[in-house]
């Protein structure tokens, strides 16, 4: 049985009625489909072919990790089984969406969720399960009622009178038995191939049907079972994974993902990079690789990179609730530049230490005897190579780690979207084969969608998701204008949505909400604050359509809102927070970003308006993404960044089917030879994964040229003298400028620093490393420049001529490094993030002031003192566009004082004459001043000075270090510093449970506050979003 071309039309059809239920399209405007009679024999047919292969088949050894392909005999076509399998599932799910026979609904769903399980879609075959109603006792004589029974999980005996029951409680009792590690599978596969001929005697052919599908699911549970697949994947006994397999929160059986990352020998010790879609179940996985590891004793030290704070603190909630009932600590590292974590501690007993690769460079040049501690680690969202502000120091942490992890350690990248998978593993692990890859792995269906507004009112046009020149069908009539009320004098008509992204993207997602949790996205900040002023405007004008508020949490929403106003004040983002729409991108303030990523996740709040954040690999489930534009600032989007994002949509277990919608009607509709046709050959572009770009090394830029945006397009070669950039302060850069403009006259002066600086950035990330790994007085010294130069991924990747490039710059930094840096400014060049040049004027700085330092360190002004010491190195770009930092002391003091965003942009907007990047400042400005110019820029370098400090005086090093924290986190007491790093972290929150527990000073101060019988941590939380109370019932374990 095979679906031909006809049979693909029926159910495209079908899935046209089903989104017209789903959109609430008007019964009068709904398009008469296709009969799908016709495919309910040709489906079930399929199923039960499928089904009756899989029943037949012999139990395979214990130590086959992977059954074989079930393809029917009788079959005379090549089309493989998952995809017949994934027509039968679509098929069910549509006919079910599109409402087309009520009384079939239950019956649809048990045989819609067999489909979908049978063809390794665990996830949709969970949520169909969950959602549908229970099926009738007598359905098949009772094989119904025992199929939900085995798809839920439950191996209960099922009560009540029906015809085969003295059939079906043998075969949930051994299912029961096996589960529970008391029973074999040969004993529920004889008992099920019992019952199987029962039902085949019967002569009923919906019992032959039903029983077929319980012998098959019930060889499938076999096979996808922990207990079967972890022993042999991990080379230990049943025994030893016992104490895990009996816990209710550990799966009972791995998805496909987690089963190919076992077959490919993770589970003992083998190094791979796994690039694998979104929501495949990578996080699970992750677990599973950890416990083998310390199981076997492999490792008692597991080390995770994450490139986020936030995906840092998502892994540790995930982990911490994975791992709480075994003796295993999960630590996060705080993101302060200090070494404040105790490396005895660490290996004491089996622990997981999550990172970002800053801190963790930071600590491995403290500490580099931390590498040999390591038996796992894991690069979460490991593509972060080529970027340039982050690239280098990411590239040359891994590289420093392939040189210094002892043999026999297991390193592990992880990425949804990497184009150059083989040459990653080839660099990173010596073997290009060392790649588990996601073909084939469809964790949910994804539907593809373009507005199309062409007549009164628009539609949607969907497409096939590989060609989206095909369209599948469309949905009519459902975007379409309400008249809003005029204010004042206004006479032009107002109207809702306007024909703009924007506004269509707000339209479409209050349309949707009901239905499930949306995302809009767009590329930049001020975009989010713009649609959250609209949102609240056309509410204002009298738009009637319900509030996302109304199926949202309200008391949740409520107090997300709370927060907002605390940190933000009364801004478009706290306002439509109160409507139940979220703001959530990069200026963002840190804590209410993971309260807003909590209640998406929890389905307290449905609406979110974002950036690219939302792809920053945190666990946040949508079921509609609104892709209002495909530009990131002033770049289009990434296609592999792309695809991150997408898999936002529709996560498994969550979904079925995760919704893609462009909002821009311009992009379909003037597709082909029109003005605007290469938008839609950009769409079709970010669409094809097979064109997401590879993750090449940011110190290959260092050669390419200078590249104009916008006109004059100018085309400027990189020199290789404006390489020498190892203790390049501002001066040299601004040499190097106006060389370049008098090359070229119609260079951007602006751009062209930027690209210096970023250079700049790269060649003292060098420099730092160089000083970290080699004697510069050894006589092999020069070899020995070349061989680390030679560790790197750009060394791996670049051609013969690139290669020599990149040795003789490394020599060229080596040289500068000799020639400038005594072995004192070596050793701190070694424990700096800083640049070689800032570096020395500090160090100079600290030798002359330590007794001025002491001074005000005893009356108070010693941030007043470090501040001034600072600022003028301070180079973030929140504080570089001020475009008058006379009150930039003042704006450090209040944020160090523990003051709110708001409160900072009072004195920002006090200074009648200060514009950021030509504008009055907002909000946003002063998120982004605090937590990136003075929580990451200014606090490196108070760090620096610190560490500076820590050999000559002891004390003055303990005020610097409380100082650095103060400046890290924006908060003024020690105990709200410690609450913030215990995990509650977000200052307001911080603040409150400081100021209620200042006897809290350290982690263990704050796990004793949470542990503490008389409730006061959840009373001290009541009015805070739940994000926080589940960090407080975390750190209660």
């Amino acid at each position: 049985m095979r679906p031909e071309r006809n049979s693909r039309i029926v159910l495209s059809t079908t899935r046209s009625t089903a989104k017209m239920h789903e959109f609430r399209v008007a019964q009068a405007d709904f398009i008469e489909g296709r009969d799908p009679t016709p495919l309910f024999s040709l489906a079930v047919g399929i199923l039960g072919d499928v089904a009756a292969t899989i029943a037949r088949s012999p139990l395979g050894p214990a130590e086959a990790l992977a059954a074989p392909e079930a393809r029917p005999a009788a079959w005379d076509h090549d089309l493989p089984v998952a995809e017949a399998l994934r027509f039968v599932s679509n098929f069910f799910d549509a006919f079910l969406n599109a409402k087309l026979d009520e009384e079939l609904t239950a019956e649809f769903s048990l045989l819609c969720a067999c489909a979908y399980y049978l063809g390794g879609n665990v996830g949709s075959a969970v949520v169909i399960v969950r959602q549908m109603d229970l099926p009738e006792l007598d359905l098949a004589g009772g094989l119904g009622r025992m199929v939900h029974r085995i798809l839920r999980g439950d191996h209960s005996p099922i009560e009540g009178a029906y015809d085969l029951r003295a059939s079906v409680d043998p075969v949930l009792s051994a299912l029961d038995r096996f589960f529970a590690l008391d029973g074999e599978a040969a004993e529920v596969v004889e008992r099920a191939s019992e019952l199987r001929a029962v039902g085949y005697a019967s002569r009923n052919p919906r019992i032959l049907l039903y029983a077929d599908l319980v012998a098959a699911l019930c060889r499938r549970k076999i096979d996808n079972a922990s207990r079967t697949l972890l022993p042999p994947a991990s080379d230990l006994p049943l025994e030893a994974w016992r104490p895990a397999l009996t816990r209710p929160a550990f799966p009972t059986e791995l998805w496909p993902a987690q089963q190919r990352i076992a077959e490919a020998g993770l589970l003992q010790g083998r190094s791979a990079v796994i690039q694998m879609p979104t929501s495949a179940g990578k996080t699970r996985a992750t677990e599973l690789i950890i416990r083998a590891a310390f199981l076997s004793g492999r490792a008692n030290l597991a080390v995770i990179v994450a490139p986020y704070r936030s995906l840092c603190h998502d892994i540790r909630g995930d982990l911490a609730a994975a791992f709480a009932d075994d003796a295993i600590a999960i630590d996060e590292a705080s993101d302060a530049f200090q070494f404040d974590l105790e490396l005895e501690q660490l290996i004491a007993g089996d622990t997981v230490l999550i990172v970002t690769p800053e801190k963790l460079l930071y600590m491995l040049r403290r500490a580099p005897e931390l590498a040999d501690t390591i038996g796992l680690i894991i690069y979460d969202e490991g593509h972060q190579f080529d970027g340039m502000a982050r690239g280098p120091t990411y590239e040359l942490l891994l590289t420093s780690l392939r040189m210094k992890l002892k043999p026999g350690t297991q390193s592990v990248l992880i990425s949804a979207v990497i184009g150059n998978a083989a040459d990653i593993a080839g660099w990173l692990i010596g073997d290009r084969d060392a790649v588990i890859g996601g073909a084939g792995l469809l964790p949910t269906a994804k539907s593809i969608a373009f507005a199309s507004w062409q007549d009164a009112r628009g539609r949607l046009e969907y497409v096939s998701p590989t060609d989206p020149d095909e369209r599948e069908y469309f949905v009519p009539r459902i975007i379409t204008t309400t008249p809003l009320a005029r204010r004042g004098r206004e006479r032009t008509a107002r109207v809702f949505p306007e024909k703009d992204s924007g506004d269509i993207g707000l339209f479409l997602g209050l349309h949707l909400v009901g239905n499930g949790s949306v995302a809009i996205f767009c590329g930049r900040k001020d975009s989010v604050t713009r649609l959250s002023r609209r949102m609240i405007e056309i509410y204002d004008r009298g738009l009637g359509v319900p509030r996302p508020i109304a199926v949202s949490n309200a008391d949740e929403v409520g107090k997300l809102a709370f927060l907002a106003s605390l940190h933000l004040g009364e801004t478009p983002a706290t306002q439509a927070t109160r409507m139940g729409v979220l703001s959530h991108h990069a200026a963002t303030p840190h804590g209410l970003r993971l309260a807003v990523e909590h209640a998406m996740k929890r389905g307290h709040a449905r609406f979110v308006v974002c950036t690219s954040t939302l792809a920053q690999g945190v666990n946040f489930p949508i079921r509609y993404l609104v892709i209002t534009t495909t530009q990131q600032g002033a770049e289009s989007i990434m296609v592999r960044d792309f695809h991150n994002l997408m898999g936002r949509a529709g996560r498994a277990g969550m979904h079925t089917e995760g919704s893609v919608i462009f909002s821009s009607p311009a992009i379909f509709d003037e597709r082909g030879p029109q003005k605007n046709g290469w938008k839609w050959e950009a769409a079709k572009h970010l669409l094809d994964a097979g064109n997401s770009e590879p993750s090449l090394s940011g110190l290959l830029k260092l050669f390419h040229p200078f590249e104009q945006r916008g006109a004059p397009p100018v085309v400027q070669p990189m020199l290789a003298q404006w390489l020498d950039l190892a203790f390049a302060n501002q001066d040299r850069i601004e040499e190097i400028v106006a060389e370049a403009m008098n090359i070229q006259p119609l260079i951007s002066a602006a751009q062209f620093r930027l690209f210096i600086e970023d250079r700049a950035h790269a060649i003292q990330q060098i420099a730092a490393f160089l000083v970290a790994n080699m004697n510069f007085e050894d006589p092999a010294a020069d070899d020995r420049v070349q061989e680390l130069a030679t560790h790197t991924l750009g060394y791996f990747l670049a051609d013969d001529p690139t290669r020599t490039a990149l040795i003789q710059t490394f020599r060229t930094i080596a040289a500068s490094i000799k020639a400038s840096a005594d072995d004192n400014l070596q050793g701190i060049i070694r424990r700096s993030p800083l640049s070689p040049s800032v570096a020395a004027e500090l160090q100079a700085w600290v030798a002359a002031n330590l007794d001025t330092m002491n001074e005000a360190n005893l009356d108070g002004t010693l941030l007043e003192l470090v501040g001034a010491a600072v600022l003028p190195y301070a180079s973030d770009r929140s504080i570089r566009s001020m475009s008058d930092r006379t009150c930039l002391p003042r704006l450090l003091a209040a944020w160090a004082d523990g003051r709110s965003y708001a409160q900072l942009l009072q004195i920002m907007e006090e200074n009648d004459a200060l514009r950021i990047s030509n504008r009055k400042p907002t909000v946003e400005d002063a998120v982004s001043l605090g937590d990136g110019g003075f929580g990451y820029d200014v606090a490196m370098l108070v760090a620096a000075i610190t560490d500076m400090v820590e050999p000559v005086d002891g004390n003055l090093h303990a005020a610097l270090s409380y100082l650095q924290k103060r400046v890290k986190y924006g908060l003024a007491l020690p105990s709200a510093i410690a609450m913030h790093e215990a995990g509650f972290a977000d200052r307001v929150v911080a603040t409150t449970l400081g100021t209620i527990w200042p006897l809290a000073i350290d982690r263990a101060g704050v796990r004793a506050a949470c542990r503490a019988p008389n409730g006061g941590m959840a009373a001290a939380l009541r009015a805070y979003p739940e994000y926080f109370s589940a960090v407080a019932e975390e750190l209660r374990r």
